[in-house]
């Protein structure tokens, strides 16, 4: 469309209403309009929109901002939300007091004293309160029992699959095998999946002698010594380690007679042992607990980390000091709205951000953009930065770069005094292939963790693939996965690569048909399933409310039903294939050219009862060689058209399509819903890891490096919290979506329903839980009266319209106008009832019941 059309439609010259079976009612409706606000006010700051500098972005005088709409009354009743609803919520009687003592209002010392809210996130949000004690304990749930069925009990809820009854039988005889093993020989799974207090290096005694152990299996290797600072890394007698007959090596390192530890705390060590052919060579222990790189060497060193003192519940550590934690956890939420975010490039300067520093900048405003949980990148060690955390190294340790282990727990205990949930993106899928600072050929051989020859390599990510079949590779990664929930206090997974895990060939070069044949036959790692399925069971049982998520793109079925019932075990499955089909729209079709069926299709195509996490875009799409939503939308008038004096038809209609494809994502994409920091205000321009020169694995092309830069590995709060800029618009409509979701949990209703998805007027009408949305994705008609379907009668109230000025809108529609929808009784689209409503071109609306928003000034 060219410029000239698209300012038509969005700028001042906004007329071009199109007749559409009109009504009374509608006449009704536009008489209300107090007067049509097309222009957005003229005080905005002169500006070009570059991407500037914090304080460039900052130096706007107060005679040039943007005049900022006035507060809205808060309707009392609905702003004492305080948890999540348990169900949602139905009709509101239209008598509710409108009226009330709006946040924006309470400025006062005294008024915050007395109600204890300082803004609109205490009532999102409420701080959550210490446990009396001071101290924060887990109480953990128990194992369930093996149920005596024969793994069947999931096709109940799809009938098809009966005809691969076998494969689950046989899936679940390997399962219960497995778990009465761990009874019979371990000592049950709760000693088995705490491995980390048995292997690596823990305090303990011996002989009556207080000191270190330090445990390894490592059944190639010929001989085993532990070298560090501590004895200048030079093994003596006693450094040496004694095998017993299952390959696990050993030594005690008596404490002085002083009661000093043998190796002090923070300081460097590593495993120094001969492999069976004979090679010295020197690695991290397996199991250590912090791993560090010195900032003129390559290669990272192992750390003996044991703090001397005990910190008290909530005091940020010290370097002597562990962290107490002092915050329960968060309820689990009815539908998650996750904050996808990476530590270190959290900042908004050319730097690699700390546990700390995101704990007191990035918490705070994660909660009052309204998300409930933060799945956090990175966080296991690796030592290629620019792997983006995805070829782990040092599986037990925190990644150093960013601060220490108890520095990390400070972040985990705040944001669950905040009242957020904290997810882990755990990789179990596959290992780095670095030997010196890995696990991988530790003892010397290729298949002590992992596959041995072709099978343990996965040549399209340059790795080693785990055998999962191995013992101790289960004792390894299942201690692994309980280690960061129980001692970090993380509240679930993103489990990376399960479609890689769950398939011989991995998923490459596979397209999956949805032919049964494809997830349940000679192709599938049962081995790796059982896997899955045997840490769904420990984690969900021990902690009852912890979360698990995994990246699966085939669709496998049943890999959301409970182990209970034979399934894998997992609370949600990313539902990738709708981020895909964004970018192939974007990227592909004119505006008039979209199909509005074939994107219903992918946002409702899920299966049954296997709830799914939706998004319209991940951080897959934010890195260098991909493009963001909001990139697509604007490219290069994302440099010099942000500034709300700088008019750009490019910019408008990316804003109005960028708010339109994230909500009827959230409405339809799944049962939850994710968002990668950043995506939100449009962030422009990718994500590029410092990097050198490189050669792709897969195809062995030449990849330029950046020199190492940091510029492009950080996100840009300035511009998104700039007033003269037009990023603003699309954080404060995300900010709106989610409060939405808190106010009317729709977001996880089981009612869903598609009545219109018009190909000519390039309009969607659904509902979902009480709520009646209305997208109109036509980029140049808007309709006058365009009919509704609705199933209930009565009068409907506008919640949410993405014209509103605080959304970079012009306000054709808006809820300043107060107007009401009355249906009128007759059939239309399925639905028993219908209302008439103005629409405008690339815009949404929403309607409910008799129900009154508390909307915030946003």
């Amino acid at each position: 469309m060219d410029t000239a059309t698209m300012s038509r439609l969005l700028g001042a010259q906004h007329s071009h209403l199109v007749p559409c079976r009109r009504s009374n009612a509608v006449r009704s409706f536009r008489r209300a309009l107090p007067g049509h606000r097309f222009d957005r006010s003229a005080a905005a700051h002169r500006h070009t929109g570059r991407i500037v500098s914090a304080a460039q972005a900052s130096s706007t005088s107060k005679s040039t901002k943007a005049k900022k709409p006035a507060p809205q009354a808060e309707n009392p009743t609905l702003a004492q939300t305080e948890a999540e609803p348990e169900t949602t919520p139905g009709r509101v009687d239209s008598g509710i007091l409108e009226s009330g003592v709006s946040v924006a209002l309470l400025d006062r010392a005294k008024d915050v004293e007395e109600t204890g809210i300082s803004s609109p996130e205490d009532y999102w949000t409420p701080l959550r309160p210490p446990p009396s004690k001071g101290e924060y304990k887990d109480q953990y749930g128990s194992l369930s029992t093996i149920p005596q069925h024969d793994g069947t009990e999931c096709l109940k809820t799809d009938d098809t699959l009966w005809s691969h009854a076998d494969h689950f039988k046989y899936r679940w005889n390997v399962y219960k095998t497995i778990r009465q093993q761990i009874d019979e020989n371990e000592g049950g799974m709760d000693k088995f999946t705490q491995g980390w207090k048995y292997y690596g290096l823990n305090r303990g005694e011996h002989e009556g002698k207080t000191g270190i152990w330090y445990r390894e299996w490592a059944p190639g290797a010929r001989a085993v010594a532990l070298v560090g600072e501590f004895n200048n890394w030079d093994p003596q007698a006693e450094h040496w380690a004694s095998r017993n007959n299952f390959g696990v090596w050993q030594l005690f390192l008596p404490d002085s007679a002083e009661g000093a530890s043998a190796i002090p705390h923070r300081t460097k060590i590593k495993t120094r042992l001969e492999t069976a052919y004979g090679e010295w060579v020197e690695r991290i222990p397996a199991w250590i607990k912090w791993a560090t790189q010195e900032w003129n060497e390559i290669q990272f060193n192992g750390v003996y980390y044991n703090p001397s003192k005990k910190g008290k519940p909530g005091e940020l550590p010290a370097a002597d000091t562990s962290y107490t934690f002092r915050y329960p956890r968060p309820d689990r939420p009815r539908a998650l709205r996750i904050y996808e975010a990476h530590i270190g490039m959290s900042s908004e300067e050319p730097r690699v951000n700390s546990y700390l520093d995101f704990r007191m900048t990035m918490l705070p405003r994660i909660r009052k953009l309204g998300y409930n949980a933060i799945q956090i990148m990175a966080l296991q060690e690796h030592a290629y930065y620019g792997s983006f955390g995805y070829h782990v190294t040092n599986f037990f340790a925190a990644s150093s770069r960013f601060g220490t282990p108890d520095e990390l727990k400070a972040l985990v205990d705040e944001a669950h005094r905040l009242g957020l949930v904290v997810l882990i993106d755990i990789v179990h899928s596959h290992a780095s292939k670095n030997t010196n600072d890995g696990i991988n050929m530790f003892d010397g051989t290729d298949s002590m963790y992992f596959h041995g020859g072709s099978r343990g390599y996965h040549w399209m990510w340059d790795s080693r693939c785990f055998n999962y079949g191995n013992w101790e590779t289960l004792r390894f990664l299942l201690s692994n996965a309980r280690w960061w929930v129980d001692e970090y206090k993380f509240d679930g997974f993103r489990f990376d690569g399960v479609t890689s895990m769950m398939y011989h060939h991995h998923g490459l070069q596979m397209a999956f048909t949805g032919n049964y044949d494809e997830y349940f036959g000679m192709s599938t790692d049962v081995e790796a399933v059982v896997y899955l399925m045997l840490m769904n069971t420990m984690i969900h049982d021990y902690f009852p409310t912890s979360i698990t998520i995994g990246e699966d793109v085939s669709g496998m079925p049943t890999f959301c039903r409970p182990v209970s019932e034979g399934g894998v075990g997992f609370d949600y499955r990313l539902q990738m294939a709708i981020a895909d089909k964004w970018i192939e729209i974007l990227g592909k079709q004119r505006d008039q050219d979209w199909d509005m069926g074939n994107i219903i299709h992918t946002l409702t195509n899920r299966r049954y009862a296997e709830p799914c996490v939706g998004y319209a875009e991940s951080h897959d799409q934010a890195l260098v060689g991909d493009k963001t939503i909001a990139f697509w939308l604007m490219d290069k008038d994302m440099y010099d058209a942000m500034s709300l004096e700088t008019p750009s038809a490019v910019v408008d209609r990316g804003i109005a399509l960028h708010k339109m494809i994230r909500l009827i994502t959230l409405t339809l994409g799944g049962d939850s819903y994710l968002n990668f920091m950043g995506n939100e205000f449009g962030h422009p321009e990718w994500i590029d890891f410092p990097r050198g020169d490189s050669y792709d694995n897969s195809t062995g092309a030449f990849v330029p490096g950046n020199g190492g830069s940091l510029d492009k590995c950080r996100r840009r709060w300035d511009l998104a919290d700039a007033e003269h800029l037009k990023y603003k618009f699309m954080q404060s409509f995300d900010r709106a979506m989610n409060h939405l979701d808190k106010a009317f949990g729709f977001v996880s209703s089981p009612h869903q329903y598609i009545s219109r998805k018009d190909e000519g007027d390039k309009v969607i009408i659904c509902e979902r839980g009480d709520l009646v949305f209305v997208f109109n994705f036509n980029p140049s008609q808007s309709f006058s009266d365009y009919k509704v379907g609705c199933q209930n009668a009565g009068s409907y109230k506008l919640m949410l319209s993405s014209d509103e000025s605080a959304f970079g809108g012009f306000e054709n529609l808006s809820k300043k106008q107060n107007t009401e929808f009355v249906s009128t009784a007759g059939d239309y689209d399925g639905r028993e009832h219908s209302i008439q409503v103005i629409l405008v071109s690339t815009l949404t609306l929403l309607c409910a019941l008799n129900v009154v928003f508390p909307c915030f000034q946003v």
